[in-house]
């Protein structure tokens, strides 16, 4: 721990600039020697556990913006950024999947066009001789996407 290097170097150096150089307050070390450290109270231990709960719960999705009003429904008294820095703190990373672009038909490749045989063949004599049928993508609300086959007897 830092404070116990503090601790060895105050014999030789000021703890003024032993705390500067670490970077720490004076007023942590010396609470610290008092025994006044800090620990996590045990609704802070509370809200880390309903935080990695609900990080849980939403399969890793939501990062802090989302996070933070679930956990005010719970009763937790928690801002953005407060819960930001406990993701960082307990390695909570939200997972951002790619978004989903549907590869359709290029039709401006260079390449020939399949011939339509159906312009100049006799119309068909029974139902069930000549199907067609094509396939495209609607994008729903929620982001994903659905699947549309259409098929038609002629």
């Amino acid at each position: 721990m830092v404070y116990k290097l503090v601790t060895e170097l105050s014999n030789h150096h000021p703890i003024q600039i032993i705390c500067n150089a670490l970077d720490i307050s004076r007023s942590a070390y010396y609470a610290y020697r008092k025994g006044l450290s800090h620990h996590a109270s045990e609704e802070k231990r509370k809200l880390i556990v309903a935080l990695q709960d609900s990080f849980a719960d939403h399969r890793r999705r939501y990062g802090s913006r989302r996070l933070t009003p679930d956990l005010q429904e719970q009763g937790y008294a928690v801002g953005r950024h407060q819960l930001r820095r406990l993701m960082r703190q307990q390695g909570l990373v939200a997972i951002q999947p790619r978004s989903f672009i549907p590869r359709t038909t290029d039709s401006r490749h260079s390449g020939p066009f399949s011939p339509n045989l159906l312009v100049n063949s006799p119309p068909p004599s029974a139902p069930g001789w000549v199907l067609v049928g094509d396939i495209t993508y609607i994008p729903l609300i929620n982001g994903e996407w659905a699947y549309l086959a259409a098929w038609m007897d002629l």
